[in-house]
C-alpha cells in the first residue's frame, strides 16, 4: 500500500508535519478536488506514519533536513514517487523526501480514519469523472 497511497497523494500539497522520529509523524496534505468525494467539508487528509525510523526532505541543491518546520513551510508538491522496499522516496518539484515507517493510517482532515479501500475508489470516481467531462468538451 505504501506506493499506492502515495501515487494517490501526489497532487497534494504537504501543509504541516508534527511528531518524532523514532515515533509517528503526522503530515496534513491539502487535495481538495479528493477531500471533496468524502462527506462533509475539508480539503484535505492527514497521514499518520505509524514507528517512523527516518524522515528527511532535501532540497534541490541543499544538505538534508529533518526538522519538519522549514518542509512544512516549502509546502512542497509531489510529482514522483520511487520505491524499493524501504525507504520510501517522494521526489517533490523543490527536493526529495525520504521515509521509513511501518505503517501509514490516513485520516480526512476532520479526524474521520479512511481506509485505503475508500481512497482508491473516491480517487478512481474522481478521474472517472474528470474523464467524462473532458470528453464533452
Amino acid at each position: 500500500m505504501k506506493a499506492e497511497l502515495w501515487d494517490i497523494l501526489q497532487n497534494g500539497r504537504v501543509e504541516s508535519i508534527t511528531g518524532n522520529v523514532p515515533g509517528t509523524i503526522s503530515i496534513e496534505i491539502s487535495l481538495s478536488y479528493l477531500r471533496q468525494q468524502f462527506p462533509n467539508d475539508g480539503s484535505g487528509f492527514r497521514v499518520d506514519l505509524s514507528h517512523c525510523s527516518a524522515f528527511e526532505y532535501r532540497e534541490n541543491k541543499d544538505s538534508p533536513r529533518s526538522d519538519f518546520y522549514p518542509i512544512a513551510a516549502a509546502s512542497p508538491e509531489s510529482v514522483r514517487e520511487e520505491y524499493a522496499q524501504e525507504p520510501v522516496t517522494i521526489n517533490f518539484i523543490t527536493g526529495t523526501l525520504t521515509a521509513s515507517y511501518a505503517q501509514a493510517h490516513l485520516f480526512l482532515d476532520s479526524g474521520a480514519l479512511v481506509s485505503f479501500t475508500e481512497l482508491a475508489a473516491a480517487n478512481q470516481a474522481y478521474w472517472n469523472e474528470w474523464k467524462a467531462r473532458t470528453k464533452q468538451d
